[in-house]
């Protein structure tokens, strides 16, 4: 499978579980902007150890864009 496949992949698995309001496994996204600034510095705390891949990368901003689409009254 080539990267630019698991990426979009990952997107997209990122999107759907956006909205379901998913995060991590059971871990629910936090209501509102609150939910999106917690992917954010989940995110920065995983590239910071060194941890962070395209997949995971592309995964997390699909959550955050599923989630949003799911919630706009929010933002």
């Amino acid at each position: 499978m080539s990267l630019a496949t698991v990426v979009k992949t990952a997107f997209e698995e990122g999107v759907s579980l956006g909205k379901q309001g998913i995060f991590r496994g059971e871990l629910g996204i936090l209501p509102g902007q609150d939910g999106v600034i917690e992917i954010i510095r989940n995110l920065t705390e995983v590239a910071v150890e060194g941890e962070l891949t395209e997949k995971l990368l592309y995964q997390d901003v699909g959550i955050v864009v599923g989630y949003v689409l799911a919630h706009p009254e929010v933002f």
